[in-house]
């Protein structure tokens, strides 16, 4: 349970950002995007910690290197609370950022008894049943210690305060952000070949790799021609292993190159359910880099996809609209270089990291020392574009 650094900051205040692990999922890599976008030397220094060690896929500035295990969002490890507090105590943050659920679980009760401010950062929608009243109780509980919430989504937003009773002065709507320059279209004198379909998420129920492993064999009895490869890990590995091999889809496990992967990509399919998601980042990535995708209709992904234009937003249940709309794009380059294009325009004017980091800036500043409020974004924001 040792911490360790891989940067050091002369003394700026410092805003510490905490994640649960450096696994290179979204709201990890949009977490250290954010704090880099942040940091301004002599006035704010902002660095992100993970709580449990894992695979160095995203580069942290601190860890308490407690192992999590395979899932260490399952229950709750009551070393960490003893070592957060030990650690804070010790750099003494102005701010700490809690990015999402499980370390806001274990930052409440580790900042017990200090006025230190704490910001969560609502990621997705509730995914527990709604009747389970103790479930919501806690949540409602660990939220009345929280100063700010910035909610990725106006359907994240509203659940903070209608279910959760956030007081809505307490609520901003701070969406998804990603690195323009990071995640960018292939270069038009590559040429693609045969489309490459392509799955980015958790391997999980809620983000049904397994729909896509049928997606794409559906795809393959229209006639259709395509390559399709699967990037994430997660409990439901092992079960997709022998229909991803008779379906001809490539399990590559999780990764850290996803803005490559994608790039290399023709197609995104987003085929989770309704549990648990808020704005997903990962359209944000693919609209970047140019690609057209193909999702189902969950909280947050219309803000993002203008279907028809941008992608193809198809019902929660429907495997066949999924597949038409999957074999179309597939098909047809010249649709999906019109699509591709107006996605990146779109994420481009609406999702850009300075812009949302602008948004980060409007929630955290209150809470700020005056000397650690200047804001220092321009230089950042031309190479956003």
């Amino acid at each position: 349970m040792n911490t360790q650094s891989h940067s050091q900051w002369p003394g700026d205040p410092l805003v510490l950002h905490v994640i649960p692990t450096p696994v290179a999922r979204g709201a990890q890599r949009e977490a250290r995007a954010l704090a880099d976008q942040l940091d301004v030397p002599g006035v704010r220094a902002h660095r992100l910690l993970t709580i449990f060690d894992g695979p160095p896929e995203v580069a942290t500035d601190l860890s308490l290197r407690i192992d999590g295990g395979r899932s260490p969002a399952q229950g709750y490890d009551v070393r960490v609370v003893s070592a957060l507090r030990s650690l804070l105590k010790r750099l003494d943050p102005v701010l700490v950022v809690a990015h999402g659920g499980d370390p806001l679980k274990y930052l409440v009760p580790a900042m017990m008894g200090t006025r230190r401010p704490l910001v969560y950062y609502a990621i997705g929608t509730f995914a527990g049943p709604r009747d389970r009243r103790l479930r919501i109780w806690m949540w409602r509980l660990l939220l009345k210690r929280v100063n700010a919430v910035a909610a990725e989504g106006n359907d994240v937003r509203m659940e903070c305060t209608d279910l959760l009773d956030v007081p809505a002065r307490r609520v901003t709507m701070t969406p998804n952000g990603r690195d323009t320059l990071a995640f960018r279209p292939r270069d038009s004198q590559e040429s693609s070949g045969v489309p490459m379909i392509t799955f980015v998420g958790a391997l999980t129920a809620g983000k049904r790799p397994d729909r896509f492993v049928d997606v794409v064999s559906a795809v393959r009895r229209r006639g259709v021609d395509c390559r399709a490869q699967v990037v994430g890990d997660g409990p439901l590995r092992s079960s997709l292993v022998e229909p991803a091999r008779v379906a001809g889809v490539e399990l590559l496990g999780s990764r850290s190159d996803v803005a490559e992967l994608l790039r290399g990509s023709d197609v995104l399919v987003f085929p989770s359910l309704p549990a648990g998601e808020g704005m997903p980042g990962v359209l944000i990535e693919a609209g970047l880099s140019g690609l057209p995708v193909v999702a189902t209709d969950v909280p947050g992904v219309r803000t993002i996809v203008e279907s028809g234009v941008t992608g193809i937003v198809v019902n929660v249940d429907d495997l066949d609209a999924m597949a038409r709309a999957v074999a179309e794009l597939a098909g047809d380059a010249d649709l999906r270089q019109a699509m591709g294009s107006a996605a990146r325009q779109r994420c481009l004017d609406q999702f850009s990291l300075a812009a949302v980091a602008d948004r980060w800036l409007k929630v955290l500043e209150p809470m700020l020392p005056a000397g650690a409020r200047r804001k220092s974004l321009e230089s950042g924001t031309e190479g956003q574009r």
